[in-house]
């Protein structure tokens, strides 16, 4: 069993606070029928790991009762919470007859989601609280505070920014195995920049490395949902609206027919439609170096309202990374295309969601074995 140091004075008064608090936060939830209880436990041996708290809850009636192991943190992340959720699990394994639940100030939308997948309870003092029993049966899913009420000062990098968005996308769509140096490379980061993204995203358990080691597991759908928190398809791109005088559906080919020698990919719906069909496309996203051309070249009348054409000088050169073609039309990732569409207008975001589904499905068809591989997503291409 995992052990942590202690408890002794004032970390002692604090841990008794935070869970009385998220007691009342539970008390609150739940009818005034239900009998809720807590009881603080002993400070443990040095050394030892004893639960902080026992909390019972009782259903009307009686003979229907649930013992809550509680395990105090005073900072918790994802990593930490599976850290907990291990103690607590060893623990229950001795002491069959209660629940896990984790308390702490405060505990993000992720650190709840992990601890949930791994059958432990979430509580803290800001009205967040994930707790399901089997008897009583009982499911209490309350959000509280999004972001942390007392944050401190990081000591690791930001996960926004063009260089750790090019660092994310990448490894969205990249197999690893695949060591520091290497991805750095791949991207043009410094291997130091780099390390320290990685330790953010292993806090986070969006990144899994061996010590001093390679990276041998993302979890790219919560990389995806990491690079969208700080990504948005019309603020990070520098783009222009547009009216085409014909279907939007026919601008590639027409694109690919003009031989143009500036760089462009079609992103958005377009792309997204080819591998999850959603609806007919109603807004057609160009990626472009040259936007003008572009618009000179399809014959774009400029347009703020109305418009059903989108120009994007892109954020970043990495969005041109691994896109691919079919029929001569050049595409982005399937990465980017998820990206784009979870992130813009109309009835974009569903087609994003559809276009996740579908790579959740076939992910062997649009993740790359190595950093020069560009997958072509469409069967038989």
């Amino acid at each position: 069993m995992s052990t942590v140091p202690a408890r002794t004075g004032n970390k002692a008064t604090s841990a008794r606070r935070i869970i009385e608090s998220a007691f009342e936060v539970l008390r609150a939830q739940l009818p005034s029928s239900w009998s809720v209880d807590v009881e603080m436990q002993p400070r443990p041996p040095r050394g030892a790991w004893r639960p902080d708290a026992t909390i019972t809850v009782e259903a009307p009636g009686g003979g229907r009762e649930a013992r809550l192991i509680v395990g105090y943190e005073p900072e918790i992340t994802p990593k930490i919470a599976a850290e907990v959720a291990a103690r607590l699990r060893s623990y229950l394994s001795e002491n069959p007859d209660g629940q896990g639940l984790v308390v702490a100030p405060w505990g993000s939308r992720r650190t709840r989601g992990v601890l949930r997948r791994l059958g432990v309870g979430f509580m803290d003092p800001t009205g967040n609280v994930d707790l399901v029993l089997d008897e009583p049966g009982l499911v209490v899913r309350v959000d509280g505070a999004e972001q942390n009420p007392a944050p401190k000062q990081p000591a690791s990098p930001s996960l926004r920014g063009p260089k750790a968005w090019a660092l994310l996308k990448t490894m969205i769509e990249v197999r690893p195995p695949y060591g520091v140096r290497v991805l750095a490379a791949a991207v043009g980061t410094d291997p130091g920049y780099t390390s320290r993204v990685l330790k953010v995203l292993e806090e986070e358990r969006l990144a899994f490395r061996e010590r001093r080691g390679p990276v041998t597991e993302v979890d790219w759908p919560g990389l995806l949902t990491q690079l969208t928190s700080t990504y948005r398809l019309l603020d990070a791109n520098a783009t222009s609206t547009w009216i085409a005088p014909g279907v939007v559906r026919d601008l590639p080919a027409a694109l690919a027919a003009s031989q143009l020698e500036t760089r462009w990919a079609v992103t958005g719906s377009l792309g997204a439609n080819l591998l999850a069909p959603v609806a007919a496309p109603a807004v057609a996203v160009i990626y472009a170096d040259d936007p003008a051309e572009i618009a000179e070249t399809l014959g774009l009348l400029p347009a703020d309202v109305g418009a059903n054409v989108i120009l994007a000088r892109p954020y970043d050169a990495a969005a041109y990374a691994r896109s691919w073609n079919a029929d001569e039309v050049t595409y982005v990732s399937a990465a980017q295309l998820a990206a784009d569409c979870l992130t813009g207008i109309g009835r974009m975001p569903a087609e994003g969601q559809a276009l996740v589904e579908w790579m959740r499905a076939n992910e062997g068809r649009w993740r790359a074995d190595d950093f020069a591989g560009s997958p072509n997503p469409l069967p038989d291409r």
